[in-house]
């Protein structure tokens, strides 16, 4: 049973292309270094806004801490049973504002292409709503956990988990070594009529390169709908897709009678990539490269 919103597939695409708006990330008006000097109250009642965010905080160890979180962080692993569920971009503020946060993590996607931001009018309200930005790129990442550890005051914790993040990361690269052949790697986010894959400025395709292979796009710039025909002329080894709860993508592309020359189709060569892990700008990309690695570069 898919326990997932019907739109959820919508949510992630939404997420992925905003990245693409945000490709450099040092470039924000997201202040990542001071945003702890404004408040000295304790943080006990925290509400998060956006999945990434949730991931973050439970590992961070403030899980306990959450009094309610956005609808699609409903089956995280660690998640307080029974929490309130808001919208993620329509919230209650009647209801947010019953429930007595200390602190509002939002991410810039909750305003993306709303007119009037209900987060600010809680901000304006009183209550400390901080934005995380969407990272597109790995470093990005490690900077949005640094940013919400010192929020939560926890920073020893925020700089662990970055540095068990690049210590994975420079494990694999020092393994990996410089292979003389690099298999060439399809990424499908989104399949038939419209699909879409990303090139430079996604941190999918870092996680290509790390696992040791190479995007047939990487010289394309964040999130595009490539043509069938460019697909099948770049032939590639290996076919990655997101899983979407409750679909798989396999069989659609396997059977796709266009495809039927591409070297990865003939040689079943296509894999499933969790959609939740692959998709939410958080440590947990860490899994999604994993099974990157496991097609990629069995040996390690």
């Amino acid at each position: 049973m898919n326990r997932y919103p019907d739109n959820w597939r919508l949510f992630a695409l939404l997420l992925l292309s905003i990245m693409t708006i945000f490709v450099t990330d040092c470039s924000r008006s997201t202040d990542r270094t001071s945003v702890n000097a404004d408040s000295k109250n304790e943080i006990s009642r925290i509400i998060s806004a956006a999945p990434s965010n949730t991931e973050i905080v439970i590992a961070l160890g403030m899980g306990e801490r959450l009094i309610a979180a956005d609808r699609y962080s409903r089956d995280i692993q660690g998640m307080p049973a029974d929490l309130p569920l808001i919208d993620f971009f329509y919230p209650d503020t009647e209801a947010i504002i019953g429930l007595e946060p200390d602190l509002i993590l939002v991410n810039e996607i909750n305003s993306f292409g709303v007119a009037d931001n209900p987060f600010k009018l809680l901000g304006d309200l009183g209550i400390r709503v901080v934005q995380v930005p969407t990272s597109s790129s790995i470093e990005g990442i490690y900077s949005d956990i640094i940013m919400i550890a010192d929020v939560l005051r926890v920073n020893e914790r925020g700089e662990a988990l970055v540095n068990l993040m690049r210590n994975e990361i420079e494990s694999i690269a020092a393994t990996r070594g410089e292979a003389t052949e690099r298999k060439r790697v399809y990424f499908e986010v989104s399949p038939e009529p419209t699909m879409v894959s990303f090139g430079q400025g996604a941190y999918l395709n870092e996680m290509i390169e790390i696992a040791g292979g190479e995007n047939i796009f990487a010289e394309q710039k964040g999130w595009f709908s490539p043509a069938a025909e460019e697909i099948i002329n770049r032939n590639p080894d290996i076919i990655f897709a997101l899983a979407y709860p409750g679909e798989d993508p396999v069989p659609q592309i396997r059977n796709r009678g266009a495809f039927e020359g591409i070297t990865a189709v003939r040689e079943n060569q296509i894999y499933p990539i969790d959609a939740d892990s692959a998709s939410r700008p958080s440590q947990n990309i860490m899994l999604a490269l994993r099974e990157m690695i496991r097609v990629i570069s069995p040996s390690l």
